[in-house]
């Protein structure tokens, strides 16, 4: 396991970028990515608190979107306490699969492997430039080695 200069295994911090997604600590989470960034200067470690900040932020626009529009359903006769649960449902949903997934995330970087959450590793990835391009060729068409087109 890598160690920093301080001593501390790069798992703990990106263990601990996890944990604080769970509680919802967002400005903390943004903090330990600054950490990251500018003390440690790792990629695996950046890569892992991106994405878990990443999920922090997630998590904080939808409650955000729910928040504003809560009192707005109010104000719509008959139905707007039926759209008030529902958007209390759909929030309670998506904050479940949240912290499902930043459970996945804190199994898999507690034992040393890249976190792999669906969309946010893609946006880590693009951070350090890590795109992956895909050629395609035509299968139809055979290439011959000798005739390069």
């Amino acid at each position: 396991m890598k160690k920093d200069r301080y001593g501390i295994c790069f798992t703990f911090y990106a263990t601990l970028a996890f944990v604080l997604v769970i509680l919802g600590q967002t400005l903390l989470s943004g903090l330990l990515l600054g950490f990251a960034i500018l003390a440690e200067q790792d990629e695996w470690l950046i890569r892992q608190t991106m994405q878990a900040f990443f999920l922090c932020l997630v998590r904080g626009v939808v409650s955000g979107i729910a928040g504003a529009f809560s009192g707005f359903w109010y104000a719509i006769p008959f139905i707007g306490s039926f759209l008030s649960g529902l958007i209390g449902v759909v929030t309670g949903l998506l904050s479940l699969v949240i912290f499902i997934f930043a459970l996945i995330g804190l199994v898999h970087v507690a034992g040393g492997k890249d976190a792999g959450m669906p969309v946010l590793a893609h946006f880590a990835d693009k951070a350090f430039g890590l795109v992956k391009t895909v050629t395609y060729t035509n299968p139809s068409q055979p290439q011959d080695p000798q005739n390069p087109q």
